[in-house]
């Protein structure tokens, strides 16, 4: 009798198990999946299930603003949501006042920074950027640019201002500049101006050394004055000259550089002997005998112009030769007369070109 009692009792808890299989089979067909999510916003409430009848409601996430639609989704019987339709869109922040001196790059929606630089020759007082805030406000105020300054320029050892005009206040703007000398016989390395930056500091300062030199060195067929001290400092100098006859060619004048070298120093140049007995040439614009020219010498860079017979002996034409540092020849058209009766060729016409 228990034992039938039992295998009954068995029985109607398997069917209660079915039954409620049957229920939950039935009822999952109608719950509705999680909401569908909408770009920038958010809902509520949030569950595990969601049956036939539930609402969500959405709203848009701070610093969004609503823009339009409908902004509830109701799970319907059939186990899908009626969506929400709900629109959000980023705040904007008002543009930013303009920036004296300066420039200004933003956008100006919710999260986006606006850039603060000022113009050359200006330095940003405050912050470098802002962002546009969830409130819709710059989170940082608007800075300042104000004009770049220099402190009072270095000034370098054996060295002096000789253009510094500073104002008011001791300080110098942008571009400003300033100039530099060194002191007698020092020498300047370097630029002799500096000027104010950009980064508010000076370019660069010169350097003055003190430099000196040797003896200044001889030139051939030439002297020079020159002090009784064996050292010459920067910027003293020494003057050539010429024996009697030679021409002094380059500068008279030599200087101790900067390096401790003298500057470029002259040549004194031969005269030149003319090797001719008998010959009437143009000299110095004149027509002259040779055996008339002082000391049958003429000086470097002179020139003596010869007659020259044409191959006919009717008509000369004009040759020049010149004393090219003690080097002088005759020109070899030229033909000294032989003969008492034989005619001058500088008593000739002069040759026409087509001659």
């Amino acid at each position: 009798m228990l034992r039938s009692l039992g295998g009954l009792w068995a029985l109607h808890s398997l069917g209660g198990l079915w039954g409620l299989f049957l229920l939950s089979s039935t009822a999952a067909t109608k719950v509705c999946p999680r909401p569908v999510g909408i770009p920038g916003a958010q809902y509520k409430p949030e569950k595990l299930v969601y049956e036939p009848g539930n609402v969500v409601v959405y709203s848009c996430l701070p610093g969004l603003l609503r823009q339009g639609g409908y902004n509830w989704a109701t799970c319907s019987s059939a186990g899908v949501w009626i969506p929400a339709t709900l629109l959000c869109a980023r705040r904007q922040c008002a543009p930013p006042d303009p920036l004296e001196n300066g420039n200004i790059t933003y956008a100006d929606k919710f999260q986006s920074v606006a850039h603060f630089s000022c113009k050359e020759g200006f330095v940003l007082i405050g912050a470098n950027s802002s962002a546009c805030n969830e409130s819709g406000k710059w989170n940082e105020s608007l800075p300042t640019c104000q004009p770049l300054t220099c402190p009072p320029p270095p000034v370098p050892a054996f060295a002096q201002l000789s253009d510094y005009r500073p104002n008011e206040r001791n300080v110098s703007g942008y571009q400003d500049t300033v100039r530099y000398e060194c002191q007698a016989h020092y020498a300047m390395f370097g630029n002799d101006t500096a000027t104010c930056t950009a980064s508010g500091n000076w370019s660069h300062v010169p350097e003055c050394h003190d430099v000196s030199c040797d003896r200044p060195p001889d030139i051939q067929n030439g002297f020079l004055s020159f002090s009784p001290h064996g050292k010459y400092r920067y910027q003293e100098t020494v003057t050539y000259g010429c024996k009697p006859g030679y021409v002094l060619e380059g500068p008279r004048v030599s200087s101790c550089e900067r390096n401790g070298d003298w500057s470029a120093r002259p040549q004194c140049r031969a005269p030149c002997r003319v090797n001719i007995k008998k010959a009437t040439v143009l000299y110095n614009g004149r027509k002259t005998n040779v055996e008339d020219i002082a000391h049958g010498t003429i000086q470097h860079g002179d020139t003596l112009t010869y007659f020259c017979k044409d191959s006919k002996g009717k008509c000369a034409h004009l040759t020049d030769s010149h004393c090219q540092d003690g080097v002088f020849t005759v020109p070899a058209c030229y033909k000294e007369p032989k003969w008492l009766w034989s005619t001058e060729p500088s008593k000739l016409p002069v040759c026409s070109d087509a001659s």
